[in-house]
């Protein structure tokens, strides 16, 4: 992967994450962004990307949210890892398994936030009935936009 797109893809997340839950959320949802790219990065090009940009982004979210500053980080870390080794087994570069994965590992992040909670300040970090039942499909929407958006024309048409 060209280093300087990926630079540009990972300032240009970052800003579209802050857009999206500052002035695009719907009655207070809004799409984790940044995990579905780290699950995208994790599937496409290995766990070793996925874990580096996915640290980095939760560090930027842990900024944005410092309720517990480094779970998002630690969290998303462990969400590429799982992304990664899901790749070995199955094929998770094409649409539907990806869809899938992202929805599984969002509701993994969502636990995950709640287990380092209750692991670090002594209280479970709930993300929200309507936010556990609906955000992973809302991520899933936007893999599917993505995943239109990232994949080369050539790969389309196979």
């Amino acid at each position: 992967m060209n280093p300087v797109r990926l630079l540009v893809i990972f300032f240009a997340a970052m800003v579209a994450q802050w857009w999206w839950m500052t002035h695009f959320s719907i009655f207070g949802l809004a799409p984790q962004l940044l995990l579905v790219l780290t699950v995208a990065l994790a599937a496409r090009y290995g766990a070793l990307w996925g874990m580096s940009a996915g640290f980095l982004w939760g560090l930027f979210l842990d900024l944005m949210s410092p309720r517990l500053f480094g779970a998002n980080a630690l969290a998303f870390t462990w969400i590429a890892w799982g992304t990664g080794s899901v790749r070995r087994q199955i094929d998770v570069a094409g649409l539907g398994p990806q869809a899938v994965v992202v929805v599984a590992m969002t509701w993994a992040y969502f636990l995950l936030l709640g287990v380092l909670g209750l692991i670090f300040s002594k209280s479970f970090f709930w993300v929200g009935l309507p936010a556990f039942c609906l955000d992973p499909f809302y991520n899933a929407v936007v893999t599917t936009v993505l995943f239109a958006l990232w994949t080369p024309r050539w790969e389309h048409r196979r």
